[in-house]
């Protein structure tokens, strides 16, 4: 990003700051797109559903057990070999 030499370093570092928020708030947007947008991430799902309450409960308790064990595997296949 160019700046101006002749500024005072006060006002450019006001200015990158002003432009970082800007860009973390835009990806913020942009992350919530990506991710699913919240608790309804589709215009159908009723929050109140016992199914999917429980297909959320069970789906994220398989992702951290993955996790679990490829984290084990990838430790005792290449750290501890």
């Amino acid at each position: 990003m160019p700046t101006a030499r002749h500024e005072p370093p006060d006002n450019r570092h006001d200015r990158e700051a002003r432009a970082a928020r800007r860009h973390l708030d835009r990806l913020d947007e942009q992350g919530e797109k990506l991710i699913g947008g919240g608790r309804m991430a589709h215009p159908e799902t009723d929050p109140d559903d016992p199914m999917e309450i429980w297909g959320k409960r069970i789906g994220r308790g398989l992702a951290v057990l993955a996790l679990i064990y490829l984290t084990y595997h990838l430790v005792t296949t290449y750290v501890l070999s």
